[in-house]
């Protein structure tokens, strides 16, 4: 890289006056703020429990979430230092060897009619409002240890107080799957979008109805289904114009940071391309901030590295408002040289240093 003229000089003073430092290396992910659900991948449990009845009711231990009816499961690491009464040896493998999704705890329940259905519930972080349409989903695997069928019954309730579920309770789900959840190898997302009536304040996922639709793994009728859950998300959508439910399930949610050619700043058309899925969920759902990290590798000084992370970041802005996002909710940082993904002893290629991350909360 050459240095620095006159020009370019008085173009990294302007930027740096939009820009500070930061110590931000990471790829986006929902924010704790953004989702509703309290303990949504089942990773925290209740510090207080040392002792339990038995085994086979060991869902206390996780914290945030109460049985709705039955017994459901948890599956944490955590259950091996409690001591109970009564321990059943090696109860939790008969329903499958499937790691969860995210991080070390799932939760499990049986998927059933009558006196067999389960589920679980949790207070929202806050009331949902009156009116306002919410993004949910929860990703399921079909236990296939001991599932004798699939469903598509399974899903979400939202209700104004803790529910009161019995054996002959018949609820119809909020938010139901759209099709069977067969596979026992993968996780299977569990979609949709609610209108609030603006009294809810709980959520339950599960079954809670009578006859669940679904078909024997084997041939036949529906018999019982035991399944997995893990990483529940509920947000805030703020535009829903001319979209579907199915529109938005299918949207991408999750994305990596947009690569840079070497020695470029501009957002040409494989960049915008690669930002439209940001600005798609920026127009969507609601946010309170987009963070824009711009980063360099070390081929040049400190100084000049700084500055073309700078005019990245204040790019992909630029190509955000051109969008129609607000300004108010960007924020542009400039890493310059000093966060790599790629270091000296990687294999992996160092271009992929030349990049600009996203943050959105």
């Amino acid at each position: 890289m050459k240095v620095p003229n006159s020009r370019f000089c008085l173009l990294f003073v302007t930027l740096t006056i939009l820009v500070t430092q930061s110590s931000i290396s990471q790829n986006f992910v929902h924010s704790k703020n953004q989702n509703l659900i309290p303990n949504p991948s089942f990773e925290a449990t209740n510090a207080a429990i040392s002792r339990l009845e038995m085994e086979m009711q060991n869902f206390g231990i996780i914290k945030d979430w109460k049985a709705t009816i039955n017994s459901p499961d948890a599956h944490h690491p955590r259950l091996a230092d409690i001591r109970f009464i009564h321990k059943s040896p090696n109860f939790l493998k008969q329903f499958g060897e499937q790691e969860p999704r995210t991080g070390e705890g799932k939760v499990g329940m049986y998927i059933a009619g009558g006196p067999y259905k389960e589920g679980v519930t949790a207070k929202l972080k806050q009331p949902l409002s009156k009116g306002k349409y919410y993004y949910f989903h929860m990703y399921v695997s079909l236990g296939e240890g001991i599932s004798n069928s699939c469903t598509s019954s399974i899903g979400s309730y939202f209700t104004a107080r803790r529910p009161k579920i019995t054996t002959t309770s018949r609820f119809p789900l909020n938010i139901e799957s759209s099709k069977m959840v067969c596979n026992t190898k993968e996780w299977t997302k569990v979609c949709g979008v609610y209108r609030a009536k603006g009294t809810e304040k709980y959520i339950s996922l599960g079954y809670f109805s009578d006859s669940p639709k679904g078909k024997s793994v084997k041939g036949g009728g529906f018999d019982t289904a035991y399944y997995f859950i893990d990483d529940v998300l509920l947000m805030e959508m703020r535009n829903t114009k001319n979209l579907t439910s199915s529109q938005v399930c299918d949207m991408a949610l999750d994305f990596s940071p947009v690569e840079f050619l070497v020695g470029e700043s501009e957002a040409y058309k494989e960049i915008k391309e690669a930002l439209d899925s940001y600005i798609q969920y920026v127009t969507i759902f609601k946010v309170n901030k987009v963070q824009i990290i711009g980063h360099a590798d070390d081929a040049g000084s400190s100084f000049e590295n700084e500055i073309m992370s700078a005019m990245r970041a204040s790019n992909v802005k630029k190509y955000f408002v051109e969008q129609g996002i607000d300004e108010s909710l960007i924020e542009v940082v400039a890493a310059g040289d000093t966060m790599p993904v790629v270091t000296v002893n990687s294999n992996l290629d160092p271009e992929s240093n030349n990049r600009v991350e996203i943050k959105i909360e």
